[in-house]
């Protein structure tokens, strides 16, 4: 850009509008706090939104500056300008995570890398997000390191799309006006006839056709913004949902509100150079800096407020802002945001938003042991440090035309190419320990998991007679056990049939928090407001099946919740209450045709740090020891039925954790997936060498005294579908 002043208006042109670099530097400092978990500033998510808001107004300004002096608008100029701003740093992001992931595959193992890489380097990584299925299930692994590009997807979007819209709404219309042409009558002295001039010269009015081509423009932004927001609302009522916190019609309000500030100075250009518009838009920018601050600080994301209004209102909030630094360029505001380092950050602000993210998921609190603040300020420096390097080495060479002609034609193919390509091969390196392929082992009789207390109380073994039938249900972690367990369970002449359904057990019902993000549960959890609805599920399911045991395990209950309208977790009195209300119910359930039931303990989990460098409240072994006791509590009060079933505890997490402390292997044996939450297939064997014959002995009298011994029809297969795509391998 240039350093000129606008021949029109006297200001400064549009790359050097001071104090805008500031709100760069602000806004991803917020993020990154957030992202930090620092206390103080739980709203810093709206640092997005004020990128947004700079976009939009950045870019609106460019296309109608364009169109102002030539008539038209080159698409072609300008999304190539904006491939050379935006993509060599992205592809040399990409390209660095694989090669970390192939290098260290510990320090930022994911899922379906592949398909993150794919959609961040072509820009739709926000709706892979959501088509994706960012549930329960998805999220409960460690996030990937490109989550954070479903923003820059969002922006890319926009700039595609909006010079479309623009073009369009600027060229409708646009043909030139017939004259307008008033007159004037002149009385001719003497008496002659009156004679008929012309009061003005004829012209084409050009600038009439220009104002109301840009109202119009001005109308649609406000109008989209109105509309985005409204969408928000309608698809998030009671909170966040990942449909409308990724979804670019739902984050277009703050790209529209910048294009609106855009769109305004270019109408009232004459007007906003008058004392009284200054000083007013100076008391803007305080408001609108003061407005950011509380909703910085105040508002959490997975309020309600912040999907019925919030983000509408950081969006005004910004554009307040970025309206004082264009036109007030010496307000106390700018002032503010001109001091350093703010202006230099906000330079290199783009690099650190790419790169934020990777380094708080390396630089964790787990692997560092510091407090909240030093790792933050660590994280910060890192950062920016990686950042400037960025800057220096890839991007501005790329913008001062390192890359022209056909050389940028053929790099961005090879660019991404080559970034993908470092990523499929580090999926190609090998990582896991040791698998069982279930080999019928000796268990030590002083292996403290030879103990009798797995089941209370423990039955009598018998000899079986027929197969023993048993019905696993739960959530994914039950599913995933089941794999295993299923191939153990044969030598012991038990059949499974493994129903763990991903993001489901017996406590949910609208929203969970899983990690950063607050979903629905999985059907058939998805309750709407009707808890029977899972059972009436597993009813039908045990009369279907009619099993002679049915096991229960799922995670769901650790989770942060929404029961009865507010979030509750285990650990209150009132959610504890409800949750053993829940157990008493499922067994009811699921005893109802005489099985008997068995409940698994909550092993433990580890998902990974929180950003704050504490493990993640879902994780916390309180939690799971509540649940446990809830369990046994349950099946100590629940009388034995009249054909002698019973509720018993197997006392997993003593099996797989037998520190009491999260273990990804016992011995040799790698019982736990990557992401610390679900069984690995050798996992699913190691338990069944332990379970499986104390489900034959519970379960023969019940095969005994039912006709047949097989599985009525078609099961589902021994191996979720879902199964393959966990870090389980």
């Amino acid at each position: 850009m240039s350093t000129d002043a606008n021949a029109r208006g006297g200001r400064p042109t549009l790359g050097h509008v001071r104090g805008l670099d500031g709100i760069r530097a602000l806004s991803v400092l917020a993020i990154i706090a957030f992202h930090s978990g620092l206390s103080s500033v739980p709203g810093g998510f709206y640092g997005v939104d004020s990128f947004f808001v700079l976009s939009g107004f950045l870019i609106t300004s460019l296309l109608v500056k364009e169109w102002d002096g030539t008539g038209t608008i080159r698409l072609r100029r300008f999304w190539a300008g904006r491939a050379r701003r935006l993509l060599p740093a992205l592809f040399v992001l990409v390209a660095v995570i694989g090669i970390v992931m192939a290098v260290a595959p510990g320090v930022l193992s994911t899922r379906h890398i592949v398909g993150d890489a794919l959609s961040t380097v072509f820009y739709f990584s926000n709706w892979y997000s959501i088509h994706g299925g960012a549930t329960y299930f998805t999220l409960s692994a460690q996030p990937s390191p490109l989550l954070h590009t479903w923003s820059l997807a969002i922006e890319e979007q926009f700039y595609l799309a909006w010079p479309l819209v623009v073009l369009g709404v600027l060229k409708v219309g646009s043909a030139r006006r017939p004259l307008r042409v008033s007159v004037r009558t002149v009385e001719v002295p003497g008496g002659g006839r009156p004679v008929v001039l012309p009061a003005a010269a004829a012209s084409h009015d050009g600038e009439w056709t220009r104002r109301r081509r840009l109202h119009a423009l001005f109308g649609v932004a406000c109008l989209g913004s109105l509309a985005s927001a409204l969408l928000m609302a309608l698809l998030a009522p009671d909170g966040y949902t990942t449909r409308a916190y990724y979804g670019t019609d739902t984050r277009a309000q703050a790209l529209l509100v910048g294009a609106a500030v855009a769109i305004g100075l270019t109408l009232w250009r004459e007007g906003s150079r008058r004392v009284w518009f200054i000083r007013l838009a100076s008391v803007l920018a305080v408001a609108g800096v003061a407005g950011t601050a509380a909703l910085w600080a105040t508002t959490s994301e997975a309020s309600t407020f912040a999907f019925n209004g919030g983000f509408l209102l950081a969006s005004l909030a910004a554009g307040a802002v970025v309206l004082g630094c264009a036109v007030a360029p010496r307000s106390l505001v700018v002032r503010l945001l001109e001091l350093p380092p703010l202006p230099q950050w906000g330079r290199i602000s783009y690099g650190v938003y790419l790169w934020y993210w990777p380094v708080l998921l390396i630089m964790t609190g787990q692997r560092l042991h510091w407090g909240v603040y030093p790792l933050f300020l660590a994280r910060v420096g890192i950062t920016v440090a990686i950042a400037a390097v960025s800057y220096d080495l890839v991007e501005m060479p790329v913008r001062r035309g390192a890359l022209r002609r056909w050389r940028s034609w053929v790099a961005a193919p090879i660019g991404a190419a080559l970034a993908v390509g470092a990523v499929v091969v580090s999926t190609l390196v090998p990582v896991g320990a040791t698998e069982l392929q279930g080999t019928r082992l000796t268990v030590a009789a002083t292996d403290p998991t030879t103990t009798s207390s797995y089941l209370t109380p423990t039955p009598v073994a018998t000899a079986p007679t027929k197969p023993v039938k048993v019905l696993l249900i739960g959530d994914s972690v039950a599913g995933t056990l089941g794999v295993g367990l299923e191939q153990e369970a044969r030598q012991d002449d038990v059949q499974i049939v493994d129903e763990g359904t991903p993001g489901c057990s017996l406590s949910m019902q609208t929203q969970i928090r899983v990690l950063f993000y607050t979903v629905a549960p999985d059907a058939p959890c998805d309750v709407d407001q009707d808890p029977d609805s899972l059972l009436a599920t597993w009813r039908a399911w045990v009369d279907a099946y009619n099993p002679d045991v049915v096991v229960y395990l799922a995670r769901g209950e650790t989770f942060d919740q929404v029961v009865g309208g507010k979030w509750q977790n285990l650990g209150q009195a009132g959610f504890d209450r409800y949750v053993e209300s829940r157990f008493r119910q499922a067994v009811a359930v699921l005893g109802s045709r005489g099985a008997s039931v068995v409940l698994m303990t909550s092993p433990y989990y580890d998902s990974g740090a929180s950003p704050a460098g504490a493990p993640w409240p879902e994780d916390d072994p309180a939690r799971a020891a509540i649940d446990n006791a809830t369990m046994r509590e349950v099946a100590g009060s629940t009388p034995a039925g009249a054909d002698g079933s019973r509720v018993y505890v197997f006392d997993l997490n003593a099996v797989v954790s037998p520190d009491r402390t999260f273990a990804a292997s016992v011995g040799q044996v790698n019982v736990r997936c990557n992401d610390g939450v679900h069984f690995t297939r050798s996992g699913g064997i190691y338990v069944g060498l332990r379970l499986a014959p104390e489900l034959a002995a519970i379960g023969q009298a019940h095969a005994a005294a039912s006709p047949g011994g097989a599985w009525p029809g078609p099961l589902p297969p021994s191996t979720p579908s879902w199964f393959p795509s966990l870090p389980c391998q």
